[in-house]
């Protein structure tokens, strides 16, 4: 395996953690916010909250990688203004 082929594999594997994060973040937070919720006796209130916070977090990082990425791809593009 060259080198070129062994960075396109990592890339791949870098663009394909995001489908984890969309799904575990809320999920590890849901689970968080339902410990305090337990010790606290509330009953749904921070197990909603987090998970919520944890769909728009991913979801915020993902369009921001997606914009960089972009961006950058966009810089080398023929039709890029130059300076």
């Amino acid at each position: 395996m060259d080198v070129s082929q062994r960075r396109e594999l990592t890339e791949d594997m870098r663009r394909g953690s995001s489908s984890f994060e969309l799904v575990f973040a809320p999920l590890l937070l849901a689970l968080i916010g339902f410990g305090l919720d337990s010790l606290l006796g509330w009953v749904p209130v921070l197990t909603v909250t987090f998970a919520v916070l944890g769909a728009a977090g991913a979801g915020v990082r993902l369009y921001y990688g997606y914009a960089t990425e972009m961006a950058a791809h966009e810089a080398g593009a023929p039709w890029a203004k130059r300076s």
